[in-house]
């Protein structure tokens, strides 16, 4: 996972607390000028585009602290070109997209009943 130009990996010159989950975090602005931060929680080329599907980070935090909410976290899907984030508005996308990572997310259970 990157962060500030700074790749992560078994070469880096840092120590790392492999328990700890980091958050990559991205602040949008919205069409009112107002800005929010959210977290990254996947990345995904599908269909010859890159995608990446984000929730608020209060949401995220309060999640990870313990507080869930009844809705769960609210998601949103970008379309990522030339580090712009542009909303998916294509529903018809947007199902496809999340059924491709339900697929995904499986296939990865799967393999790790295996092992």
């Amino acid at each position: 996972m990157a962060h500030e130009g700074h790749e992560h990996g078994p070469d880096c010159n840092h120590e790392h607390d492999d328990d700890a989950f980091e958050i990559e975090v991205v602040e949008l602005e919205d069409e009112n000028g107002e800005k929010e931060e959210f977290a990254i929680l996947e990345e995904v080329d599908f269909e010859g585009r890159h995608f990446c599907v984000l929730a608020p980070l209060a949401e995220v935090q309060a999640q990870s602290e313990g507080k869930e909410s009844e809705e769960g976290l609210s998601l949103e899907i970008f379309e990522v070109k030339d580090d712009m984030f542009t909303a998916l508005e294509d529903e018809d996308m947007a199902e496809r997209l999340m059924q491709h990572l339900d697929e995904v997310a499986a296939k990865l259970e799967a393999e790790e009943e295996k092992d």
